[in-house]
């Protein structure tokens, strides 16, 4: 049987991408949005952009999406309304759109669930589904040099799963919002037992298996709290410690 090589294909050669957004979590998303809505009112300025996500499909911290679980800072810094009020993308227009804006303002609240939120995140996120290049990794920026000047960019993509098939795209800024890296105290390498508590849910269904009897929630921030009350709620037969460096959680 032959050999299969790497297949690789020029994808804005003709004509470069404005902008090119590696990741396409919530940062990536407010700047589709923002672009979008500058290219609505200055048509002859349009910018022209994709985006490049290594999931399959939009999600945020899907991990920790806890029952009740609340968002740590107001719903007024959503993805459009401190940039622009009025943008179709707010926080309170997806309410409306749902049917939930009476009753959230009913709560007295500021702080929506974690999980409407992210529901909201992925309402803005459909009307860019055909920009998004979804289960595909940057795996190089290269410059693209003409007369000795830098004339633009080369982003070259693969996927992340299945045929190794190399696709570099063409444009004139790349935008890097790949998230945050989940830190671990030194020395602590993840394993059966020792995870990170973004894998929280992804790991309950199997710890129900079969009894455990004790925990240990190592952090004294909000995640951790929620995590040590998920525990407590989920096994309370078991035994949670928390184990952190200050007098109490905090924010």
């Amino acid at each position: 049987m032959p050999a299969r090589h790497a297949h690789t294909a020029h994808e804005g050669a003709a004509a470069p991408y404005d902008l090119i957004g590696i990741g396409f979590g919530p940062a990536n998303l407010a700047l589709a949005i923002a672009a979008e809505e500058h290219s609505q009112g200055d048509p002859e300025g349009a910018i022209r952009a994709a985006f490049v996500e290594r999931q399959e499909r939009f999600g945020w911290h899907q991990g920790m999406l806890l029952e009740g679980a609340t968002m740590q800072v107001s719903f007024l810094k959503d993805l459009a309304t401190m940039r622009d009020p009025g943008s179709r993308f707010t926080f309170l227009h997806y309410l409306q759109e749902r049917g939930r804006l009476a009753d959230f303002i009913n709560q007295k609240s500021f702080y929506p669930t974690r999980i409407e939120f992210h529901d909201y995140f992925e309402w803005c996120a459909a009307e860019f589904a055909d920009r998004v290049a979804y289960g595909r990794t940057a795996t190089a920026v290269r410059a693209v040099e003409s007369g000795g000047t830098v004339d633009g960019l080369e982003v070259v993509t693969r996927a992340v799963s299945g045929p190794s098939d190399e696709r570099v795209l063409r444009t004139r800024n790349v935008a890097v919002a790949t998230g945050l890296r989940p830190r671990l105290p030194e020395g602590v390498r993840t394993g059966a037992h020792v995870w990170h508590n973004q894998e929280l849910l992804f790991r309950a269904t199997g710890l129900e298996e079969r009894p455990h009897r004790r925990f240990v929630v190592v952090g004294a921030g909000q995640s951790a709290a929620e995590t040590a009350d998920y525990l407590h709620r989920t096994f309370p037969d078991a035994e949670i410690c928390a184990v952190f460096s200050r007098y109490g959680y905090s924010p």
